[in-house]
């Protein structure tokens, strides 16, 4: 395949570092101006579209997602890939207190892809969950305490809950066997994770792993309230989420706060209702990590912050960074 990123900014270091990858080419634009994405699609085979909720908004992320698609079938588009999160609030069987908004807009707009049917372009689905990365950066960030000497965890997962986190590093290989397996992937959605994890997982993980290497760190769980969990956080009741992520967010001001979309999360992996089909992720990719600690290990983790999520890396900028469109001609991919 040759890919064409799109980018707000071909100047950003981040696209420059793409653009220096084999078969990648750089186009400037945004993804929510419909006369830019007729010219992206434009000649296309395929494309990999994933939005981010955070600053679109729950309500624009749902027009968007069904705008972006009919877009891609008027320009001819052959293969379209969404990229997705769990549906929570129907997981919760619509009941409020799973409702997380940038989950929920991916969620709506995953069942009515795969209910377009009988056209000439085929919508598949790859539907990915919370990374193992925000053990460095996001809500699975331990605190330092004891003199730096320890981690404390203190999510407020419940005592049966259960995150389906996913290694960055195999997110692209799922991906790439989603354009390859065309057929297999025809009005299919493809849930990735790499286990079910809670914190014990973790924290047993991070103290085996200093015991193996002779560290003088551990690890342990304090699971706090919901409200105490968010109070820590520092984020003033009512924001909205999308003024949390990006402060001139031009979407999304009427929706969901920070704590409300963020406790549908939460109370999501609490109910660990959500599944996983990991033998058919092994057949997919034998080579994916298996475990948190596999994880650890592989990465070095020390518990220390680091930033991952892409936020902050455009200045004032944080709206997502790149998006991805496939062309195709005669025998090739461009």
């Amino acid at each position: 395949y040759d890919v064409v990123v799109v980018t707000r900014s071909v100047a950003s270091a981040r696209a420059r570092e793409l653009s220096l990858l084999p078969n990648v080419s750089l186009l400037e634009g945004q993804y929510t101006d419909e006369s830019f994405l007729k010219r992206a699609f434009e000649g296309a085979y395929g494309a990999f579209v994933n939005t981010d909720g955070f600053t679109l908004g729950e309500r624009a992320e749902v027009y968007w997602g069904m705008r972006i698609f009919e877009l891609a079938a008027a320009a001819g588009v052959k293969h379209y890939v969404w990229g997705a999160l769990d549906y929570s609030l129907k997981y919760g069987k619509y009941k409020e207190e799973f409702r997380c908004g940038h989950y929920d807009g991916k969620g709506r707009v995953t069942e009515w892809l795969l209910a377009q049917k009988g056209l000439d372009i085929v919508p598949s689905v790859l539907t990915t969950g919370p990374y193992m990365e925000m053990l460095y950066d996001g809500m699975f960030v331990p605190k330092l305490v004891e003199g730096g000497k320890t981690l404390e965890f203190r999510q407020p997962l419940g005592p049966h809950g259960k995150v389906p986190m996913v290694a960055l590093e195999d997110v692209g290989v799922f991906g790439l066997w989603v354009f390859d397996n065309f057929d297999q992937m025809k009005y299919r959605d493809l849930k990735v994770a790499t286990a079910h994890v809670d914190f014990n997982e973790v924290v047993a993980a991070f103290n085996s792993l200093q015991a193996e290497k002779g560290g003088n760190m551990q690890a342990r769980w304090k699971p706090l309230p919901m409200s105490q969990f968010f109070a820590d956080m520092g984020v003033p009741k009512g924001v909205p989420v999308t003024q949390v992520f990006d402060s001139s967010a031009r979407h999304g001001a009427e929706g969901m706060t920070f704590e409300d979309n963020f406790s549908g999360f939460w109370t999501l992996w609490s109910a660990n209702v959500v599944e996983r089909d990991y033998a058919l992720l092994d057949e997919i990719h034998p080579g994916r990590v298996r475990s948190v600690r596999e994880w650890m290990e592989k990465h070095s983790y020390d518990g220390k912050p680091k930033k991952v999520l892409a936020d902050n890396t455009l200045g004032n900028s944080k709206k997502a960074l790149f998006r991805f469109v496939m062309r195709k001609v005669s025998c090739g991919l461009f």
